[in-house]
Parts: structure tokens; C-alpha cells; sequence
């Protein structure tokens, strides 16, 4: 679970801290930074698992376009990023080991630069890397304002070292990175010229703790959902979890039927799904996935009040879109942050708060004192520029995006960066949302309709 992140130097981004509850939402006008950050999730996701060439493909703007731009226009050479995340108690690699995690709150840090090889070329190039233990008496997160319950915290809270695991250490005008793992010789490699991070080299347990963080990471989704790909039958070999723009839902809800089918419900938890899409669609009484053994695909229909169902080829942008999200939180093998935008297109304003409720019911609850150590880490990020949305939101859900000027007097210059911070509490904050924000924020909604 993503507990904060820190940015600098990336697109409008510098000096950028923001702490995570398992349900956020980021709310702001257009062009106010709130897909920058998606993008920066997306960057950290990929550098996980891809060298940076590979990474930077798919991210909105050319590579050098990424790295934040001065009032001059000059562009900055480096920028870094931090992570906090809370690991899961136990990690499998794709080999089946299992191995316990003994220290699970964790910070990984990451520094890239821009540089010209000897033949002119630009590279992009890992300056520095660490993974560090998140010692008890620094562990400040406060999920929605508040202390996780005594129950999540003596489940799922471990402090079991205190050294990092890995870190970059420099001698003899060399800089290499070094793996500090847990009772086995450490490693070490070169940075002179890394053109990929150390963790996108972990594919295995052997490294129990790096692997965790490479996981998290790994298993974070940014859906953009299509409801053109939304409409149309997958094969029955498509990927089994839920692809970005949706285009195999219909195989990720037949795996859902056929893992989740009982005697007594053999639609397993697809009935669960229609009951939640009733709740939210007037109408809707079922939905239907079949498999047509001819063409080796799966397709989806959707079954309404007193009529025969309809194929997914007709049914509204609106109604596929809440279906891809509830089949999420009904995926009994889904795990991670989730990120999704605009979760109010499509949906009449009547149900949003239906919607925003079920999506703040599915994520981990840090705060309940009910706990079940094997269910998996589920944590959702919106981003939305509706006031409908901010109107069914609960205390410390709420962020708000905006981008401030950075005026320099000796350089005559104005810059801008983008800041995103909390809505007030009783208590208030610091660079806080005002009370008056939110209300001028609320009242834009009769011109919004």
C-alpha cells in the first residue's frame, strides 16, 4: 500500500510531498496537475519492472519533457522520487516461494539524470537508488487524519530491521549500488551508466524485501477505460486481469465466475456485481457471461427489468465503465492502488454517491478493528474536477489540486508548480484547504448542470 510519495523535478512538480489514505480523491480544474501525478505513479510502476527507455513510453510527452521546466524554459537534468508503502505480510514469487516479510513499513528513493554519452546521445540514467526500513519512531502515517487501529497495526505494522537493503555509495570517484539483503552476502553494482533500476532486476524472493517493493510498485493500475474495447467479446487466452482500457473484462469476469462459483451460487461473484450495478443502474437485473466455444471468446450481456438481456455492443459508455470498476472490487485476486479518472462520467449524479460509498467499502480499512491478515492491500486514487463528486466525499477523503506561481525577485522570473493538499480538519493544517474553499467549491455545481 502507497502510504506517500515525494517528487521533484518531474513534470510541474518540485519539492512535492503527499501523504495516501487507502480512498483519496484529487479534485481540481483542468491542467491543475492532477494527471501529472497519475503519470509519475505510472513512470515509478515501470522503472519497477523496465529500463527507463522502455519506461517513458505510453507517458504523455517526450522523455526530455518530463523533467520539469524552468521560467526561462530550460529544463531541469534531474529528478528524484521517494515512496513509503506498507508491505504485505508474506510475498510469492512467480516460482511459488513464499516468503514472510519481517520489516514492512518502507521507504524506496530513486534519483534520475538526464546526460550526453560521449557520442552526444541523450540517456537517461538511475544516479541514485535506496530502500530503507521505516523505524517505528519515524512512522508518522496518519491514514484520513488518524492512527491506524491497535488491531491493523499489531497485524500488519512489523519493524524488523533497522539497516537498508539497498543504497548507492560512491569511492574512488566510482558510484555503485549495493544490496544489503537479509542474511545472505551482499551484491553490488555498477551506476556509473545504469540504464535501469536495481529493483527492475529482482525477479525473485532470494531478495525478499526489494522483491515486495518491486510488487507494490509493479501492481499499481491506471485505468483508462474505452468503452468502444469495453464493448466488444475477449478471447478466451486474454490476459486475466483487467487490462487498462478494459478490452478483456469479459475474460477477467468468466475467471471471477468459474473461481467464485458454489453449488449454491454458481455465478459466483458475478451476482454480487449485478447486485451492486442494480444499485447503481436503474434497471439492471443481471449480467451474463458466456462463452462462445466456436469463435473462443467470452462476451457479456446485461439483463434489464421485464426485457430480454442486451449485449455489451449496446449498452451505454456509463454502465460498462461502473461494471469494469466493481468487477475490480470484486476480483478476489486483485491487489494494489488503483488510479482512475473521472469516476463521474457516465454516472448520473443521483448515483455517484452509491458509487463513491462501494468504492470507499472496498478498499483496506486501516482503521477497523476487525482484521483479516490474508485478505490483500486494496487502496483507489481518483482524480475528478466535479463538485458532485467533492458533495459525497467524507472528512480527509478530499484533496485539492491547483498550480501556485514561484516568483524569483533577482531573476525576475515566475515559475509555477503544482501543490495538492488536504482538506481543513477541525483541528486545521498548514497549507490546508479552507472550510470557505470547499464550500465556493460546492456551490459551482448548479453551473456545472
Amino acid at each position: 500500500m502507497l502510504t506517500r510519495i515525494e517528487i521533484n523535478g518531474f513534470k510541474t512538480f518540485e519539492n512535492f510531498t503527499l501523504d495516501l489514505s487507502p480512498f483519496g480523491v484529487i479534485l481540481g480544474p483542468n491542467a491543475s496537475g492532477k494527471s501529472n501525478l497519475f503519470d509519475a505513479l505510472r513512470f515509478l510502476s515501470q522503472i519497477a519492472v523496465n529500463n527507463l527507455r522502455n519506461a517513458v513510453r505510453g507517458l504523455r510527452g517526450e522523455a526530455i519533457e518530463l523533467f520539469r521546466r524552468q521560467a526561462d524554459g530550460t529544463r531541469d537534468t534531474k529528478m528524484s522520487f521517494a515512496v513509503e508503502l506498507l508491505l504485505a505480510p508474506e510475498v510469492s514469487d512467480p516460482w511459488g516461494d513464499r516468503v514472510e516479510i519481517s520489516h514492512s513499513r518502507v521507504r524506496y528513493e530513486v534519483e534520475i539524470e538526464l546526460r550526453q554519452d560521449e557520442r552526444g546521445l541523450e540517456r537517461l540514467i538511475v544516479a541514485k537508488e535506496a530502500a530503507l526500513p521505516i523505524l517505528p519512531e519515524n512512522d508518522r502515517w496518519r491514514p484520513l487524519g488518524q492512527k491506524p487501529s491497535t488491531q491493523f497495526q499489531q497485524a500488519f505494522f512489523k519493524y524488523g530491521r533497522s539497516s537498508p537493503w539497498l543504497t548507492t555509495m560512491e569511492a574512488e570517484g566510482l558510484r555503485r549500488f549495493q544490496i544489503l539483503p537479509d542474511g545472505q552476502a551482499g551484491r553490488t553494482h555498477s551506476a556509473t551508466n545504469a540504464e535501469a533500476t536495481v529493483l527492475s532486476s529482482i525477479t525473485s524472493a532470494e531478495f525478499p524485501h526489494l522483491f515486495a517493493i518491486r510488487e507494490e510498485m509493479r501492481s499499481m493500475r491506471f485505468l483508462q477505460l474505452d468503452p468502444r474495447q469495453l464493448r466488444q467479446p475477449s478471447a478466451t487466452t486474454a490476459a486475466l486481469e483487467l487490462e487498462p482500457d478494459g478490452a478483456n473484462l469479459a475474460t477477467v469476469l468468466a475467471r471471477i465466475q468459474a473461481q467464485t462459483a458454489t453449488l449454491s451460487q454458481p455465478k459466483g461473484a458475478i451476482a454480487d456485481i449485478a447486485a451492486d450495478l442494480a444499485s447503481l443502474i436503474p434497471g439492471v437485473v443481471d449480467v451474463i457471461v458466456e462463452e462462445d466455444e466456436k469463435d473462443r471468446e467470452y462476451r457479456i450481456e446485461i439483463g434489464y427489468t421485464n426485457q430480454p438481456p442486451f449485449s455489451s455492443r449496446v449498452v451505454s459508455d456509463g454502465t460498462l465503465r461502473v461494471l469494469a470498476l466493481l468487477t475490480i472490487l470484486h476480483d478476489p485476486e486483485y491487489r494494489g492502488l488503483v488510479c482512475f479518472e473521472e469516476p463521474e462520467n457516465g454516472v448520473h449524479p443521483s448515483r455517484l454517491m452509491t458509487l463513491i460509498q462501494r468504492l470507499r467499502e472496498g478498499v483496506t480499512a486501516p482503521h477497523s478493528v476487525e482484521v483479516d491478515e490474508a485478505e490483500p492491500f486494496f487502496q483507489i486514487l481518483l482524480n475528478s474536477h466535479s463538485p458532485v463528486v467533492l458533495s459525497c466525499l467524507e472528512e480527509g477523503e478530499a484533496m485539492f489540486a491547483d498550480l501556485v506561481s514561484i516568483v524569483n525577485p533577482e531573476a525576475g522570473s515566475v515559475s509555477r508548480k503544482t501543490r495538492i493538499r488536504p482538506v481543513a480538519t477541525a483541528n486545521g493544517k498548514p497549507e490546508s484547504v479552507s472550510r470557505f474553499e470547499v464550500e465556493r467549491y460546492l456551490s459551482s455545481v448548479d453551473r456545472e448542470s
